[in-house]
């Protein structure tokens, strides 16, 4: 009984452009060195800040798993007003006879912040198992088999363009 492997997904229209709220995270390393560096049970945290006056201001919550020592944490706030970002499918190019497809993404992100924000950019390459990065404008970090994260310091009021093209071979 041959078992075949699916196929690649070659719809151009499926992700063609996006926008999308931008999560905002509070991530630490859970060490000694940041007062920390206990085994951490799952559960509800809650986080807050001082406000100008001194007093304590609620600004999100998230529910955590069972966390070892200098283990890192990611915390998700809630969602940011003031950073917005757009993705949108700029180039798409389908080789059936080579078997390859390539895609180029632009993701623009606009800061409204009075202060540089720090952007994680993440997207998903979800076409195929088999893929490379041809091109990019930042340089992005391999998250996992599909997905890439693109770090980008934007400053305030301001925006950032990240552009890349993937390749899938099948």
């Amino acid at each position: 009984y041959p078992m075949w492997g699916g196929a690649p997904n070659m719809d151009q229209n499926l992700g063609a452009t996006h926008k999308g709220q931008v999560g905002a995270y509070l991530e630490f390393a859970n060490k000694a060195e940041n007062q920390m560096g206990m085994p951490l049970p799952a559960g509800r945290v809650r986080v807050n800040q001082a406000s100008v006056d001194g007093s304590l201001e609620f600004i999100g919550e998230d529910v955590i798993a069972h966390t070892p020592r200098n283990e890192t944490l990611r915390i998700k706030l809630g969602n940011s007003f003031d950073i917005v970002g757009e993705r949108k499918q700029v180039d798409f190019k389908l080789d059936t006879t080579g078997k390859t497809l390539d895609e180029t993404f632009e993701i623009e992100v606009r800061n409204r912040k009075t202060m540089t924000a720090n952007v994680i950019v993440r997207d998903y390459f979800y076409r195929w198992s088999t893929w490379e990065l041809l091109q990019s404008t930042h340089k992005g970090n391999k998250r996992d088999q599909q997905t890439m994260d693109f770090p980008v310091q934007i400053p305030a009021d301001g925006t950032a363009k990240v552009r890349y093209t993937v390749r899938y071979r099948w």
